[in-house]
């Protein structure tokens, strides 16, 4: 009747947990919101970033003509679907910084620009007037007359030479071709700013899918692939943001799951047998903890409605402790049941024996977890409720269900074995020097409290992330740029005189590499650069919107176009010596196109052409810049900067490497030592790690206590509670000093594996300390330590296997758990039994 009850009971809870199960992969609920330093971040992004989470499109192509083209292409394709997209952007191509972006260069900067353009109006007259092949053919035609004439030099022909001939050479030879008239013009190679575009567009998200932007990243992508915005067509797309970055870290958690799990399975039910040595055993335990999981999955749901991403780490927490119990009572039961005794009798006595240590050790862990629960990193408060009420669970069904599945079942008694305990030297050996094993145990305890100083936090999450996921690589570029860094610091002025005034006073800190508000948009020198615009305006206004446009020409023009081209290049190679091969070799490449099929020629013409039309129209806006104000410039771009209140944003950059901790660290610490009510990402991410670590210290404080309080009511004694809390804290300090040694930073993946570790290491001794109180000798020869050893080893292969994760922060996760498991195994094989001694004189026995 009781299996029968348990299993339903389990049914029940399955049927529950699937039907009610919640999980919400919103982080920004992880930690709470009422904190001064999150009231400041949402303060201000009520004020400036009303967007919210973003998704960042990324688009470099190979000449920014390619890039352009793809990112108005894409823009458009995402405007139109508000259904996925709330809001779309394009902050580098909106029409106001088209028409006046030449005034944010300096000025010679612009007189260059405008003396290079000038200088190709004989080629871009024709051109303008027959955007085509035969244009192309003669502007050079006309080009090379006034060579010949010598109205212009040929060298001077050399960049468009060049370019033609690489472009058309690559095309007959079958790969990628690709042309720049923006190259062209200026003659310089662009740069990676000019091949680059943005799109940055706010998704709407559903945090009911662990991929909460998983429908607007794929209709991205969709549209880049049907839109042939690829590497074989000169353009790369990827994406990165917020939402990219969260969904594709749990797309890479999931990666391995599999693996992971199978190896987790494998490793604990191995580990399983080596303890029991019995199939219905282990069929035993599984079941109990199955049991055990869904009830404290319903439990959490009835509490909470829903898991986040932290709380939902009770699973690991919960298997790896009831499995712990299980192997406890069933290597007490396999040595109590032997072929003289009875299942019911070596029952009873394995609830003698372990049914005071187990629920002991279930009320120290449940109390430890518990005092997770004040704690502001809500993320672990409600992982530290589900855990600790799930403890009592666990134990009530280790000490109900199990006994009734394993009469069930029936195991066969154990095998008698006569071999001598191997651990009976070290055991006489421990004994046998006690003083020494505690002096050196304190040593070490000793030597890696000295290096908790040097234990640090990581509260930078982009390294817990894979560089070689896109959305990491991709935000890492753009961080190399002061313009698209994300890691700037934001402060809110009550004007924008006091906002200018305080950007003057950051600019003077060393670790800000520059200060920006509203009037950073205002250009300097405006008079000089709009008089060298204006000047050039004037000179190519004909040239570049010319009064007859000619008709596309048909494919004979066109052939005709090429070879006389290409014979008026051979003339100009016999004229001029030192520029005869490269128009010698540009005259056999039009000849070959005159020649090719008329595909051929319309593949050129696809190449070559189409980024010719968009430099116009870019040319044509750019030469209308007018004047800059601060009352002209577009509503969008003040109410990103100032309120209609007043109030204005102060963005400060950092100088150095936006990447690095101790760069932010300083960068911050200067900003607040002016400004203390700063906020920002880098400050934001810092006060996070900060809350995280002070909430671990606080809940472990707390265990610490209550655990201490539940053992003095318990054991009554301050040696014994003493024996049983100091192995603890030696495990703790191995733990961290093992981490100071080999490097490994604390995260926010890896500290989530110390409550289980805590819990674990408060089983174990509570089980040696109970024992030895009961008249125990000699305990590392009992079957008490083979539970322990083998329990820690499930524990140890079954969850250390996350070291195999491609996920960084769940791989540290998988070194921690190996190295804290293997300091467990030290202290309570080691130095609890050195603490111990001989058993109290007043044992009961």
């Amino acid at each position: 009747m009781t299996a029968l009850v348990g299993v339903l009971l389990g049914v029940l809870a399955a049927v529950f947990a699937v039907t009610h199960f919640s999980l919400t992969s919103n982080t920004d609920d992880l930690i709470s919101q009422s904190l001064p330093w999150r009231q400041r971040e949402a303060a201000f992004n009520r004020l400036f970033n009303a967007q919210g989470d973003q998704i960042v499109t990324v688009i470099d192509g190979a000449t920014p003509e390619l890039a352009e083209q793809a990112a108005a292409a894409l823009y458009d394709r995402l405007h139109s679907r508000r259904d996925l997209f709330r809001d779309v952007r394009r902050p580098d191509a909106t029409p106001f910084f088209q028409q006046n972006g030449l005034l944010y260069e300096t000025t010679p900067q612009v007189r260059s620009q405008m003396a290079k353009l000038v200088s190709a109006q004989p080629f871009l007259g024709p051109l303008a007037a027959d955007p085509s092949l035969r244009g192309l053919a003669g502007a050079l035609s006309t080009t090379l007359d006034g060579a010949t004439t010598g109205q212009a030099k040929l060298s001077d022909l050399d960049p468009p030479i060049a370019a033609l001939s690489a472009s058309l050479e690559s095309l007959r030879a079958g790969k990628p071709s690709y042309f720049s008239w923006r190259a062209l013009i200026s003659g310089e190679a662009p740069s990676k700013r000019e091949t680059r575009r943005i799109v940055v567009a706010s998704p709407v998200l559903n945090f009911a899918k662990l991929q909460s932007g998983a429908g607007p990243t794929s209709f991205i992508r969709n549209t880049a692939r049907t839109g042939n915005f690829d590497t074989a067509h000169g353009v790369t797309v990827r994406l990165t943001g917020p939402v990219p970055l969260q969904d594709e870290e749990f797309a890479t958690l999931a990666e391995r799951a599999g693996l992971i799990a199978s190896l987790a399975l494998i490793a604990i039910v191995s580990m399983l047998w080596m303890a029991v040595r019995s199939v219905r055993l282990i069929g035993a335990i599984l079941a109990v903890t199955m049991v055990g999981l869904t009830c404290a999955a319903a439990v959490g749901l009835i509490v909470f409605r829903t898991f986040n991403v932290i709380s939902v780490a009770f699973i690991p927490l919960f298997v790896g402790l009831g499995i712990d119990f299980g192997i406890q009572f069933s290597v007490r039961y396999r040595s109590e049941h032997t072929a003289n005794a009875s299942v019911r009798d070596a029952l009873i006595a394995s609830g003698h024996g372990m049914g005071r240590s187990l629920t002991l050790a279930a009320a120290a862990i449940a109390c430890g977890f518990l005092a997770f629960a004040p704690t502001d990193y809500v993320g672990l408060s409600q992982l530290g409720v589900i855990a600790g009420l799930g403890m009592f669970i666990a134990l009530g069904l280790n000490l109900t269900l199990a006994p009734a599945l394993i009469v069930l079942f029936n195991p066969p008694p154990a095998a008698a074995r006569s071999e001598r305990n191997q651990l009976e030297r070290l055991d006489r050996y421990i004994l046998g020097h006690r003083r020494g094993v505690i002096a050196i145990a304190l040593g070490a305890a000793a030597v890696c409290a000295l290096t908790l100083p040097f234990l640090r936090f990581d509260f930078n999450p982009i390294h817990l992330k894979s560089a070689k996921v896109e959305s990491v690589a991709t935000l890492l570029d753009l961080m190399a740029d002061p313009d698209q860094s994300p890691n700037t610091l934001e402060e809110i002025a009550p004007s924008l005189d006091a906002a200018n005034a305080l950007a003057r006073r950051m600019e003077k800190l060393p670790a800000v590499a520059e200060a920006r508000t509203l009037q950073s948009f205002v250009p300097a020198d405006q008079a000089a650069k709009l008089a060298a615009i204006s000047d050039a305006a004037t000179l190519l206004d004909f040239t570049l919107a010319p009064l007859v446009n000619a008709p596309p020409p048909t494919d004979a023009e066109t052939v005709a176009a090429l070879r006389k081209t290409a014979g008026d290049l051979r003339t100009a190679a016999a004229a001029f010596s030192a520029e005869g091969p490269r128009a010698v070799r540009l005259a056999g490449d039009l000849e070959w196109l005159a020649a090719a099929a008329p595909g051929v020629r319309a593949r050129a013409a696809a190449v070559i052409m189409p980024g010719f039309q968009t430099v116009l129209d870019q040319t044509r806006t750019a030469l209308t810049a007018a004047p800059v104000t601060l009352q002209s410039l577009p509503a969008d771009l003040v109410r990103d900067w100032r309120t209609p209140d007043g109030r204005a944003r102060v963005s400060l950059i950092p100088k150095g490497d936006a990447n690095n901790n101790a760069v932010l660290d300083a960068f911050i610490a200067a900003v607040i030592g002016v400004a203390p009510e700063t906020t920002g990402q880098p400050f934001d991410l810092q006060q996070g790690g900060r809350t995280v670590a002070l909430a671990f210290a606080e809940g472990g404080a707390l265990s610490f206590i209550a655990i201490t309080g539940l053992l003095f009511a318990v054991l009554r004694r301050v040696r014994d509670v003493a024996i049983t809390m100091a192995p603890i804290v030696l495990t703790g300090l191995l733990t961290l000093g093992s981490c100071v040694a080999i490097g490994q930073s604390l995260n926010f993946a890896n500290i989530i594996a110390l409550p289980l570790l805590f819990g674990i290491g408060v089983a174990f001794h509570i089980y040696f300390v109970m024992a030895w109180r009961s008249g125990g000798a000699h305990l590392l020869q009992s079957s008490l330590t083979k539970g322990i050893f083998f329990s820690a080893l499930a524990t140890a292969t079954g969850f250390g296997s996350l070291w195999a994760s491609s996920h960084p922060g769940t791989a540290s996760m998988g070194k921690l758990l190996i190295i804290s498991l293997v300091w467990t195994l030290v202290s309570a094989l080691l130095f609890q039994p050195a603490l111990m001694g001989p058993p109290p004189n007043d044992a009961k026995v």
